[in-house]
């Protein structure tokens, strides 16, 4: 049986978190998992994690709003993404009578291709393509008359490695 793990969420200057800590130094470069007591004496960032279906609390018009992490597991690997304030994703829609995603969050997706199956209330089936290259960070379900899910896709050109 393959269980499937939330994701970690972790959100600089959160209000309510769950006393959970990451600290962001150096740029990005460094990034220290605090134990849950520890206290941090530095210039990085500090992070707080927050619960994970909050995720687009801190998305405004397809910008993320803070900087995050995102700790998830992918095929039994562990996953860290820093994502920026002021980072553009991409929010993909899916609705119709039934939804059926297709990726996860945390998968490497590719331009044209299939991230949602829709079905008709007459059996037909179409399906939902992204546009772009990307890592998916965020599905959320929309409580609607109809299934509707929202795909949260951190664009290709959006991931930058900085070089010293």
């Amino acid at each position: 049986m393959n269980i499937m793990r939330i994701p970690r969420l972790y959100v600089e200057n959160a209000e309510k978190h769950e006393g959970r800590k990451v600290v962001i130094e150096n740029g990005g470069k460094v990034i220290k998992f605090l134990d849950k007591d520890e206290e941090y004496e530095g210039d990085g960032k500090v992070l707080y994690q927050v619960i994970y279906d909050d995720f687009d609390n801190y998305v405004l018009m397809g910008t993320v709003t803070k900087d995050m992490i995102i700790e998830y597991e992918v095929g039994g690997v562990r996953q860290i993404t820093y994502i920026k304030k002021g980072t553009k994703l991409l929010e993909i829609p899916a609705e119709g009578y039934k939804v059926y995603p297709i990726v996860d969050f945390g998968c490497r997706i590719l331009g044209g291709h299939r991230i949602a199956a829709l079905q008709s209330r007459k059996g037909d089936i179409r399906f939902v393509n992204t546009p772009v290259n990307g890592i998916v960070l965020f599905l959320k379900e929309v409580p609607a008359k109809r299934e509707n899910y929202v795909f949260y896709i951190l664009p290709e050109e959006e991931i930058k490695f900085e070089e010293e």
